[in-house]
């Protein structure tokens, strides 16, 4: 039997609740705006300039054939364009419109300053600073990982036995 307590201290479970908290706070507040926090994501991603659909799910997380949809749905908002990339015809180069670029703008402090401020209060400034570090740390760490480095990766999941 798992110990309640120890599986609700486990830092991969404590992570995943922070996360879907702050997708829930973020979809309720994109609502209005016609979106969700993947789109969010992609709105923030393409401040930086335009990207293609393949960076795009990899800076945001969303898989390719979601993200193909959501495109779809920005583009008929008229927040986004879409254009084959002319060095690589196989490639599509996402921008972002006037329209786009204005709202992104418009929200990104409360994206990101307002849900930092909440998660980081009752925190320093050096401990909000330091946990950033940490967190940094822990996303190095895992991209070093290897599946087979991992404890019990090489045991395939079992049961456990009826009585």
């Amino acid at each position: 039997m798992i110990d309640q307590n120890v599986e609700d201290r486990s830092i991969p479970f404590l992570m995943h609740q922070v996360v879907g908290r702050v997708e829930s706070l973020v979809n309720k507040w994109a609502k209005p705006l016609g979106l969700k926090i993947e789109g969010v994501r992609v709105l923030f991603r393409l401040l930086g300039g335009d990207r293609t659909v393949n960076e795009l799910a990899r800076l945001t997380g969303v898989e390719i054939s979601t993200l193909s949809r959501l495109l779809g749905r920005m583009n008929a908002m008229g927040l986004i364009t879409r254009r084959r990339d002319e060095a690589d015809a196989r490639s599509v180069i996402v921008s972002l419109t006037d329209k786009g670029r204005k709202m992104a703008l418009e929200h990104q402090p409360v994206y990101f300053k307002d849900y930092e401020d909440v998660l980081f209060a009752g925190f320093t400034a050096a401990e909000a600073a330091a946990f950033r570090r940490r967190l940094t740390q822990m996303i190095v760490n895992l991209e070093a990982a290897d599946e087979e480095a991992l404890p019990g990766a090489d045991k395939a999941p079992t049961r456990a036995a009826s009585a």
